[in-house]
């Protein structure tokens, strides 16, 4: 898949996981937006130390909480850090976090956030 393929969300289901509830989903968007804040930046100082079992870990954490949101790109860029740690592949790691900052723009320009 590449990183421009398909929606940043999937926002008729994630609204359906919430109930219909619009300002909760917003509230579980800026929650998502401060661990995606926390997440990468750790990933950033993983990827530096070669933490690949930190690598794994947060890639992993960031997949589960991108797919409860219905953030498909994310999910998968989120799924190849994850992968990169696994297999101890720095510069698969490295391709991952770029591709996690790209599907984060867009995201937030789907969304009209700054």
């Amino acid at each position: 898949m590449t990183a421009d393929s398909g929606i940043p969300m999937n926002k008729a289901e994630a609204l359906d996981r919430v109930g219909g509830d619009e300002a909760f989903l917003r509230e579980l968007l800026d929650m998502y937006a401060a661990e995606y804040a926390e997440k990468t930046g750790a990933m950033e100082n993983a990827i530096r130390a070669a933490d690949f079992r930190a690598i794994r870990d947060l890639g992993h954490g960031l997949k589960g909480s991108s797919a409860n949101l219905s953030l498909p790109q994310l999910q998968d860029a989120a799924f190849d850090m994850e992968t990169a740690g696994l297999e101890k592949d720095l510069e698969g790691a490295l391709k991952a976090l770029n591709r996690l900052g790209h599907e984060y723009r867009r995201l937030k320009d789907y969304l009209g956030t700054p």
